[in-house]
C-alpha cells in the first residue's frame, strides 16, 4: 500500500537523508516538505498525505503545536514525531495530542522505515532510546512507592518542586512565582524535611519517581 508522506523538519540535510532512506521503500512516497511548522499547515491544505514526519524543534511552530493543529483540522493523517529531547514530557506530550510514533533522532537512520511500517498498521510507535528512558522512569517509581507522598506538600511546595526539578535557581523561582528569594529558601527547606532528602539532586530524583515530571 502506498503512504504518502510529508516531512516537516527546518534542517534541508536532515531532510534529505530521510528521502534518501525512503527511496528504499518503492511504497513510500514524499509528496512535500515543510520548514517551519506554519509551512507545513499551509502544505497540507494543497496535498494529499497520509503521513507527517514532524520535527519537534522548528522556527514559528513548533512540532507539537502543529501535532495539535493537524489532529484538529486532519485528524485521518498520522503524525510521527521527531525530536532530539529524549525526556518523558515531550514524549508525554505528544502521545497525548495524538501522535502515532516518537522517534528520537539519534535512531533515525536504523529505525525510520521501521516505525512508518508499524505505523501504517495501525500500531504505536516509539523510539529505543526513548523505551529504555521509560523504564528507567518505571524502575524510579517503583523504588520511589516507600516515599512519601506528594499529598503532604502544600500547593506551593509543589510548585516550587516542579521548577527546582527545570533547574531554575531560587532567584529565578521567586521572580516565577512573585515572591522572595527568603520564602523560596523557606519553602526549599521545609521540602527536604517534608521528604526527608538531603539534597537537591535527591528531590529531582523524588519528583521523577512520583511522576511530578
Amino acid at each position: 500500500m502506498d503512504c504518502k508522506i510529508v516531512l516537516a523538519d527546518d534542517h534541508r540535510i536532515f531532510r534529505e537523508g530521510l528521502k534518501s532512506l525512503l527511496q528504499t521503500d518503492p511504497g513510500l512516497n514524499v509528496v512535500g516538505e515543510a520548514q517551519s511548522g506554519i509551512e507545513l499547515l499551509k502544505l497540507l491544505k494543497s496535498v494529499e498525505c497520509d503521513l507527517a514526519v514532524v520535527d519537534i524543534a522548528m522556527p514559528e511552530m513548533d512540532g507539537l503545536t502543529a501535532l495539535k493543529e493537524i489532529k484538529c483540522r486532519y485528524p485521518q493523517i498520522k503524525v510521527l514525531i521527531l525530536s532530539m529531547l529524549n525526556d518523558y514530557s515531550h514524549f508525554l506530550q505528544a502521545k497525548t495530542l495524538g501522535a502515532s510514533g516518537y522517534l528520537a533522532k539519534e535512531d533515525a537512520g536504523d529505525d525510520f522505515i521501521r516505525a512508518i511500517d508499524k505505523i501504517q498498521k495501525g500500531k504505536m510507535y516509539v523510539s529505543p532510546s526513548v523505551m529504555t528512558l521509560l523504564a528507567e522512569r518505571q524502575v524510579h517509581i517503583m523504588e520511589s512507592e516507600g516515599t512519601p507522598s506528594l499529598e503532604i506538600l502544600t500547593k506551593r511546595e509543589k510548585q516550587i518542586l516542579g521548577l527546582i526539578t527545570k533547574g531554575l535557581s531560587n532567584k529565578n523561582i521567586a521572580a516565577e512565582l512573585t515572591i522572595s528569594i527568603h520564602t523560596v529558601e523557606n519553602h526549599r527547606a521545609h521540602l527536604l524535611e517534608k521528604l526527608n532528602i538531603k539534597n537537591t539532586a535527591s528531590l529531582v530524583k523524588y519528583a521523577i519517581g512520583k511522576g511530578l515530571i
